[in-house]
């Protein structure tokens, strides 16, 4: 059947606001397309309106009309606005795209663009604009949009990754209906019911959200088997998972649905769901094909590299060696096992996290060199986490009396409980809670026996500056906040940042068009100026290979992974237009490097430089006014 594009639904509302009939030479002229065109549409048109007894008749006299009206109203209302019409925001065309595309991966179907933009009602180049965004988002499943010859666009890819598309863009857009079309078919509550059944008799237990994602991967893989749509695994891989006990759970699975659902799942997708079965326990029995000796061997390794390279020592941190020791016998098991996961918390630990992601990339690289394995940034970021603690924990070491607080928290306990959690791992034996209250138990009384009270809600009744009103799950802001007021931060940190900046090293109106350019101008410049080696230069190239370092904001901040010899510094390029950064355009960059033996201002420094970015909104000052003094002046006014 013909689609009801935004032609076809002007020609219809035109008819019925003109009950009378209109001709079809009127129709043409008015929206410029041949009296031919016009008979084309109300044939498609009238398809559509079979159903609900409406017929468009003509006649030498009066045109085209409606033979009825009774039914135009409820006709409109499921044709059009429960349709794409409704698309209202560039969020929900970019989702429809990508439903679009994905859905028709189904049955290997390609749609022109330009069909695609009047299904959407939509211009051309508006949709061009949302296919660039479609096409960012897809690259993180590793998936292409492809011209296929000249009949239209579709989505290649492998197998395994177009399912997990499926799955994610199914649950981060459960509130569009046309992405619940795709489960149509499917008794998603029966199939959630066998599934609870299975597991409790397996005795697995899944998280709430790991369980309803395993139902959709199940769910997705039932579809695509239908049309002939299967994952294929190497025999290495496939024996692999043969001699995990999730594979009996995944037979035992199939047998079950076959017997309640009547429904014959391909023999094959027994070990895709054994692989998602595996990726959604994570931190269990998956890591005993492991070689523990081998991976605690690793994390040694990884540690003394780390001491060697950024002089912070972690080595006698057993809580680290046990938590790193565990986490990689899993990541490990995945990547030998082929299971790629997607870490929605990859920008955050990006961001708040910067020197832990560092450390997370030598990780990775001592990683790729010994086991021949390929760490992505996904994998990098939750190895960072464990770094992140560790950075907590290895900074509050400090010959310092603990002080006596208490936290007042409105919310529920797991709130209040989080927090305290947050607060301990970043302050240890720094900060002594003695309890946490909700705000109307507190008193004078209570304010007086301790040195400080962090609360998530104003404490009315009383004022005091032993009072510091945080957030309710603890940010950087927080944090430093702390430092500020209860331990008094050092503040020959501003020296030691404004000394990172030299007016020969602020270089503005540069007509490069690549990011590699970019890169090579400003590495060269600071090895001619004795500021970095060839090594770091190559170091810096490395690092960007392994995850970009543009964060938006028309910014990169690039860094090297090792920095070998050298000078601590921040270079900064404005160019007169933006270059492609991956994913983003980038008009400024900075680039950072701080020597070895400064590595403990690393985190410091980068997340000044980063609230100048993104909260000062600094960028546009820079690409203003282009003045190194102005800019000094900027970020000095931080402190």
């Amino acid at each position: 059947m013909a689609k009801i594009n935004k032609r076809r639904k002007k020609i219809f509302d035109m008819l019925k606001e003109h009950q009378a009939g209109l001709s079809g030479e009127f129709m043409s002229q008015q929206l410029g397309v041949s009296s031919r065109t016009i008979r084309s549409d109300i044939k498609a048109l009238q398809e559509y309106l079979v159903e609900y007894d409406i017929r468009i008749i003509s006649s030498p006299n009066k045109g085209y009309r409606f033979n009825k009206f009774e039914q135009l109203d409820t006709a409109e209302q499921n044709l059009f606005q429960e349709g794409v019409s409704n698309l209202e925001t560039a969020k929900q065309r970019i989702n429809y795209i990508l439903y679009r595309l994905l859905e028709n991966t189904f049955k290997d179907i390609v749609i022109t663009q330009n069909n695609l933009a009047e299904e959407m009602y939509i211009s051309l180049s508006t949709l061009k604009m949302h296919l660039n965004e479609v096409k960012d988002i897809l690259q993180k499943y590793d998936l292409k949009v492809t011209q296929y010859k000249i009949k239209g666009i579709k989505v290649i890819g492998e197998e395994v990754k177009i399912r997990y598309c499926i799955v994610d863009m199914i649950n981060t857009c459960s509130t569009e209906k046309f992405f619940q079309k795709i489960l149509a078919n499917v008794d998603i509550e029966l199939l959630d019911k066998i599934i609870k059944e299975t597991l409790s008799y397996k005795k697995i237990q899944l998280a709430d959200k790991s369980k309803e994602k395993f139902c959709l991967h199940i769910a997705i893989g039932m579809q695509r088997s239908n049309c002939n749509k299967f994952v294929s695994y190497p025999s290495s891989i496939a024996n692999k998972i043969e001699n995990t006990f999730e594979y009996n759970v995944a037979k035992e699975l199939i047998d079950n649905i076959l017997k309640k659902m009547n429904i014959d799942i391909a023999c094959s997708e027994v070990y895709y769901i054994a692989q998602c079965l595996l990726v959604s326990k994570k931190l269990t029995d998956i890591s005993e094909s492991m070689d523990k000796k081998h991976v605690k061997n690793l994390v040694n390794i990884i540690l003394k590299e780390i001491h060697e390279k950024l002089s912070i020592d972690f080595t006698d941190d057993e809580y680290l060696i046990d938590g790193l020791t565990l986490h990689l016998n899993i990541a490990l098991a995945r990547i030998h096992f082929q299971i790629n996961i997607r870490n929605e918390l990859l920008e955050m630990i990006k961001n708040d996290y910067p020197l832990a992601f560092q450390m997370g990339v030598i990780a990775g690289k001592i990683l790729e060199q010994y086991d021949n394995v390929k760490i992505n940034e996904n994998e990098i970021g939750y190895i960072a986490l464990h770094f992140g603690a560790a950075l907590s924990r290895n900074g509050i070491k400090e010959n310092i009396q603990a002080k006596n607080i208490i936290i007042v928290c409105a919310s529920g306990l797991g709130i209040s409980m989080l927090l305290k959690a947050k607060i301990e791992e970043y302050f240890n034996n720094r900060l002594n809670i003695i309890k946490i209250l909700p705000e109307y138990e507190i008193t004078k009384k209570i304010i007086d026996k301790v040195d400080f009270i962090l609360t998530t809600v104003p404490i009315r009744d009383f004022s005091s500056e032993k009072v510091i009103k945080i957030n309710r799950i603890l940010q950087k802001d927080d944090i430093e906040l702390i430092e500020n007021k209860i331990f008094n931060k050092n503040r020959n940190f501003i020296k030691e940042f404004s000394d990172l900046f030299s007016r020969d090293n602020f270089y503005i109106n540069k007509k490069f068009k690549t990011k590699t350019e970019c890169l090579e101008f400003l590495t060269n410049e600071a090895i001619n100026k004795n500021l970095m080696s060839d090594f770091t230069k190559k170091s810096v190239f490395d690092r960007e290979e392994i995850s970009s370092t543009s964060i938006g904001d028309l910014t990169a901040i690039p860094h090297p992974i090792y920095s070998e010899k050298g000078k601590s510094f921040i270079s900064i390029l404005v160019l007169e237009k933006p270059v492609i950064w991956d994913e983003f355009l980038v008009q400024v960059v900075f680039l950072f490097n701080i020597e070895k033996k400064e590595s403990n201002l690393w985190e410091s420094i980068f997340f000044k430089l980063y609230k100048y970015i993104k909260e000062k909104k600094g960028i546009n000052s820079i690409l203003k006014h282009k003045s190194y003094d102005m800019f000094l002046k900027e970020i000095l006014e931080m402190f």
